[in-house]
């Protein structure tokens, strides 16, 4: 690269002028950078002096009134493709609320939904027991497993007319769940129980009423709130509230 043949004072002469241009643009010192409010604007040019308002507000655009009006707060802007997804609020300072949907009721009565025809089946009561029946002379008893308790629900089962009924249930026709406390849903428990409701057979005479049972199994200190017998048949779903 070419050179310069300088003398020292020269050299001392462009050394001095070079740090006197750094020195403009150090920021804070006497000769250099300048924060501009710290400038009086009249005192450099008077034409130049505007009000604080004018400064902040952007010039109005041609076929406007003279008068600019405020800029939007960026995040209230919302883009055009996402406008017809606006719902405008309800009138009212109340927030709607979705009412509950009633339960639908069941198509059929508890004795049709089991296969009974011509008999009637009411409910009657429910027992927490660790063994059913208590009788201990009968050929079948039924234990409760460890931790559980059974729940014995009782129904009355009758014969309202005036001829012979011949009863006869077959549980692979349905399927017995009871939900308890309106959360907790238990299967019922196929038995060899005379008078399991899930696999009866007997003669019902005209007048005739018997005690039959549906059998689940609870855990241990459970407390007994509500109880609705659900049945399902052919992806149909029968709910029966009990208590």
């Amino acid at each position: 690269m070419p050179s310069l043949n300088l003398t020292e004072e020269q050299s001392n002469l462009v050394a001095e002028y070079a740090a006197g241009k750094l020195i403009e643009y150090v920021k804070g010192h006497p000769g250099g950078l300048m924060e501009l409010e710290d400038i009086d604007r009249a005192d450099v040019n008077p034409g130049m002096k505007k009000d604080e308002e004018d400064e902040m507000l952007p010039p109005a655009l041609p076929g406007t009134d003279d008068a600019p009006s405020a800029m939007p707060d960026p995040e209230e802007i919302v883009p055009d493709d996402q406008r017809e997804f606006e719902v405008e609020a309800p009138a009212g300072d109340e927030a709607l609320v979705e009412a509950p949907v009633a339960d639908t009721p069941p198509e059929k009565s508890i004795a049709e939904a089991l296969g009974i025809e011509g008999a009637q089946l009411s409910y009657d009561r429910y027992e927490v027991v660790s063994t059913y029946p208590e009788n201990t002379e009968l050929a079948f008893t039924m234990k409760a497993a460890p931790g559980k308790d059974l729940l014995i629900v009782h129904f009355n089962l009758s014969n309202p007319g005036d001829s012979d009924i011949n009863v006869f249930t077959d549980s692979s026709g349905f399927k017995v769940r009871l939900m308890l406390n309106g959360s907790e849903k238990l299967r019922g428990d196929i038995t060899f129980l005379d008078n399991d409701l899930m696999n009866y057979q007997g003669l019902l005479t005209p007048g005739a009423q018997v005690d039959s049972v549906l059998v689940f199994e609870v855990k241990q200190g459970t407390d007994i709130g509500s109880m609705d017998l659900l049945i399902v048949e052919d992806d149909t779903e029968n709910k029966y509230p009990l208590i």
